[in-house]
């Protein structure tokens, strides 16, 4: 990830006058990958952990997630000048991939089974 989502939530966690340690005890999740997260340091956060810092910071899930599909676009724009404006995409991911696929990772095994289904369910009715 880079800075545009690390300064959108460091600005979100000064505006509240809140320290990592605070937003840690808040959140349960280690002030250091908050840290690094705000750095630009990390790749992107998890369902799971943008749900937790939504509600530490007051705001919508989607207003996170939102900056998060901002940020990989950016990163696709700059991966695609870098080639010459020839984009591959195995390089970056999708927003809505990337999403998916962290949300899964995160499923337990039932879930997962349910959500199989489902999908293949929806694979059938496209094809009607």
């Amino acid at each position: 990830m880079g800075q545009y989502f690390g300064d959108f939530v460091r600005k979100l966690r000064k505006d509240r006058k809140l320290t990592l340690r605070e937003v840690e005890e808040k959140a349960k999740i280690s002030n250091a990958y908050l840290s690094q997260v705000e750095c630009g340091e990390r790749g992107t956060p998890t369902m799971k952990i943008l749900v937790k810092l939504a509600k530490v910071y007051g705001v919508p899930v989607s207003a996170l997630s939102s900056k998060v599909e901002i940020e990989l676009s950016m990163e696709r724009e700059k991966a695609k000048k870098a080639k010459g404006g020839t984009e591959q995409k195995e390089e970056m991911p999708n927003p809505d991939s990337d999403f998916i696929c962290r949300g899964y990772e995160n499923l337990s095994e039932s879930k997962k089974r349910s959500l199989k289904d489902f999908l293949q369910y929806l694979q059938k009715e496209k094809g009607k």
